[in-house]
């Protein structure tokens, strides 16, 4: 049996060791690991932070880019759409936290239909440059530039659509066999 403390509903309880000092903690204003207290991932109290427009370096009719305040199920059909036409395949777009939708997207899409279509999967990064607006008339304009991550996602047809020919276009080719028959 072991030394463990259990607790009035039976899950132990851990101890906190007793040798140690408490620790100080980290006063979060004055920035990031980089010790000199001019980080550049936080901008100071005297600047606002504006972010520019991430660049779409592809402007296709099959690129489709995920964003996080897009409609899924939209993005779901526009994919499908895109699939069941000539094109045949689709390129998904992802930064940042929209990665996990594009992920899911592609998911999806192979889930629903798992011999249809398949699907890569390429990383990237992107520069990306924000803009710091001053809060007071005497300070200056600055920039700030960092990655960001980046997903793309190829999803293609592997089985052929099978072709249903309509009313108008077997009319036709019953009268051409009838014909042929007949000589």
């Amino acid at each position: 049996m072991s030394n463990a403390v259990v607790s009035s509903d039976g899950a132990p309880t851990v101890k906190k060791s007793e040798g140690k000092s408490q620790r100080k903690p980290r006063n979060r204003t004055e920035g990031g690991g980089s010790g000199n207290g001019n980080s550049s991932r936080k901008p100071s109290d005297r600047h606002t932070l504006h972010k520019r427009v991430l660049p779409k370096y592809y402007t296709r009719e099959n690129d489709i880019y995920v964003t996080f305040k897009s409609d899924f199920t939209y993005q779901f059909k526009s994919c499908l759409d895109i699939l069941n036409s000539q094109i045949g395949e689709v390129f998904l777009h992802c930064t940042g936290r929209a990665i996990n939708r594009g992920i899911n997207l592609a998911l999806r899409v192979k889930s629903e239909y798992p011999e249809a279509f398949d699907f890569e999967v390429n990383t990237s990064q992107v520069a990306i440059t924000d803009d710091l607006h001053p809060l007071y008339d005497e300070d200056d304009f600055a920039v700030q530039r960092r990655m960001n991550s980046c997903l793309h996602i190829r999803i293609y047809r592997t089985a052929m659509l099978k072709y249903a020919p309509t009313s108008e276009t077997s009319a036709p080719a019953n009268v051409k066999s009838e014909d042929k028959a007949e000589r």
